[in-house]
């Protein structure tokens, strides 16, 4: 009978993938947010590695296209967000206002409800 040999003790080069069915997208999106917490945990000592551990998470979102969210580090200076050291948070007319310390980037984002408009 032709086709597969069956051998003992040996597997098929693909065996290890059987039982892991993970996707690349699941993946990134992990290693997204193992860099997201590093940089939080690292920014106390080295503020550099941080920027840098941010900077590997938004490649690797961009690559696979993910969404970080917007609240968690600053799209100008990849500096991670930390109330009080690396953010100050400010509310005024119906927004709220993400500034970073460091560079002194604005994210404006609404808190209040959006108002519908009716046309007649």
């Amino acid at each position: 009978m032709l086709g597969k040999l069956e051998v003992p003790g040996f597997k098929s080069p693909r065996a290890h993938f059987q039982g892991n069915e993970m996707n690349a997208n699941e993946i990134a999106k992990k290693r997204c947010e193992t860099l997201l917490a590093l940089a939080k945990k690292a920014y106390v000592g080295e503020p550099s590695l941080a920027k840098r551990y941010v900077y590997l998470a938004r490649k690797i979102a961009m690559r696979h296209r993910i969404s970080l969210g917007n609240k968690t580090f600053c799209k100008k200076c990849n500096a991670v967000f930390i109330e009080g050291k690396t953010l100050k948070v400010r509310l005024s007319k119906g927004l709220r206002l993400y500034i970073c310390v460091s560079c002194g980037f604005t994210r404006r984002i609404p808190y209040k409800g959006k108002k519908l408009a009716f046309r007649r």
